[in-house]
């Protein structure tokens, strides 16, 4: 399979946050999706490899890299051949905090439930007005140009919302290769979505689902992703249902569900040698289970109501150690005032519930060290993460990973959303360790967190872990790769 093709982002590989004199580590920029590509990432030999097109965010960017953009990263596949993108901070934010993340972030997560309505801060997706729109159109069409010049390149694999308009654009500029488009996030329940889409909202989502429509083939996290966008696809951009896909503008595009998976092997390295956190250490000796809540601290991860049905659980009588990091996120973006609202009157309810109860709770607002996160990971009773929604969310999987080094009987119960992406991926492990929830129902979710203490209905088990270990991040990257390159 060739895999010398471009591969587009948001973010860069990484960002350059130090002069280049000072010769010091650079910041990795995109997380989950730098885990999930690396494996198909190849070596750049002076005349092909892979070529990475992201924004230029960090403060010393433009020392590293030529007058338009280019640099090659040392990375452990080898150079990465990589060209980053400048904007204005005006276009940047109109793109970034604006379109991407007041309106289609919250708009996408619209899978089931009106979350506006049903949690009070959900935040209802903000239309974006003109100057706005036009910023985020224009950072597309400055991705796009930039991936046609490459004119060898074989294939073009775009990720995520922010580039929804990438694949029809550079379509649109005469692209030879195969164009694939990946959406890490749901995609939204139109009649869900429908009374939050004014004129204005109705006709940019539209031309979100005619820009991924430019694809050969776009991949989803689910199957219920796929159907959705097919059902959007028909009502608002005329598409005609096809097996495996639509029939848009005379042409084939090919849809299907490819669940992203996790690094394995730098899970287990990081879990071998991560020393046992103080907090693990203190809530053993006081014969406490530890809980542990780890995820970004945004307003689709169900936070307040996650502390909601601790509290209920400390109410009960149930007593154990919790500790909750909740990573800040999109900082900026007005929509997640309201969040923090409704967390800090949570925490007042569990903290006092907590000390009534003979248990301990922390929760703090802090970026965390990987290793931390892993170690925390692998020593927790329970997993606790209730996304109200989510694309795939790859902490149970990391969670489960890391506790296959303890013994099957001492592993923990890892609960999840039921509207997260890894719920269906993984819907046949409920005796396995993996236990779906709803969110919003705030009796069941503590019924189901006061069962995970004492084991039931399953621990994590091998089955599980086999069956991640198949669906790992290679297994993910190299399946999308040898679909978009097979037949059309």
């Amino acid at each position: 399979m060739q895999q010398a093709g471009l591969i587009l982002a948001n973010r860069a590989y990484l960002d350059h946050e130090s002069p280049r004199w000072a010769d010091s580590p650079s910041s990795a920029g995109n997380g989950g999706l730098l885990a999930a590509v690396r494996p198909v990432i190849a070596p750049w030999d002076g005349r092909s490899g892979t070529t990475w097109i992201g924004a230029g965010l960090g403060r010393f960017d433009r020392e590293w890299t030529d007058d338009r953009g280019f640099e090659l990263i040392e990375t452990p596949r080898g150079p990465l051949r990589h060209r980053r993108l400048y904007f204005g901070s005006s276009t940047w934010h109109g793109h970034y905090a604006e379109v991407s993340n007041s309106f289609l972030w919250p708009l996408f997560h619209l899978v089931r439930h009106d979350l506006p309505a049903r949690t009070g801060y959900y935040p209802v997706p903000s239309t974006p007005g003109g100057p706005d729109w036009r910023s985020f159109v224009a950072v597309n069409t400055a991705f796009a140009e930039a991936a046609a010049e490459e004119r060898e390149a074989p294939w073009c694999w775009i990720h995520d919302y922010q580039l929804s308009l990438v694949p029809d654009l550079l379509r649109e500029r005469g692209f030879a290769g195969r164009i694939g488009f990946f959406l890490h996030i749901p995609f939204p329940d139109i009649e869900t979505a429908r009374p939050y889409l004014e004129p204005g909202g109705w006709a940019a989502f539209r031309k979100v689902v005619e820009g991924m429509l430019g694809a050969d083939l776009i991949g989803f996290q689910t199957a219920a992703d796929v159907d959705r966008f097919h059902r959007a696809a028909l009502e608002m951009c005329g598409a005609a249902p096809l097996d495996g896909g639509v029939l848009h503008h005379g042409r084939r595009v090919r849809t299907a569900a490819f669940p992203v998976g996790i690094d394995i092997e730098d899970v287990l390295d990081v879990a071998r040698k991560a020393p046992v956190s103080p907090r693990v250490t203190a809530a053993r000796a006081a014969g406490l289970p530890l809980v542990v809540g780890l995820e970004r601290g945004d307003f689709t991860k169900g936070i307040p109501e996650r502390l909601a049905a601790l509290t209920r659980a400390f109410r009960r009588g149930a007593r154990f150690a919790y500790l909750g990091i909740a990573a800040p996120t999109r900082e900026g973006v007005r929509a997640y005032d309201a969040l923090e609202a409704a967390v800090d009157l949570a925490l007042t309810h569990a903290r006092a519930a907590a000390a009534s109860a003979g248990g301990t709770f922390s929760h703090v607002r802090a970026n965390v060290g990987w290793e931390d996160v892993v170690a925390l990971q692998r020593d927790a009773d329970v997993v606790f993460t209730s996304s109200l929604s989510d694309g795939q969310n790859l902490v149970p999987l990391q969670a489960a990973i890391a506790q296959s080094l303890r013994p099957p009987e001492s592993r923990a119960v890892i609960l999840t959303g039921r509207d997260a992406g890894v719920a269906s991926t993984f819907s046949r492990f409920g005796f396995d360790g993996l236990v779906a929830i709803d969110p919003l129902d705030e009796p069941a979710m503590a019924e189901a967190f006061c069962e995970a203490l004492a084991g039931l209905p399953g621990r994590v088990s091998d089955r599980f872990i086999q069956d991640i270990r198949r669906r790992d991040a290679h297994a993910w990257a190299t399946g999308f790769l040898a679909a978009l390159e097979g037949p059309c």
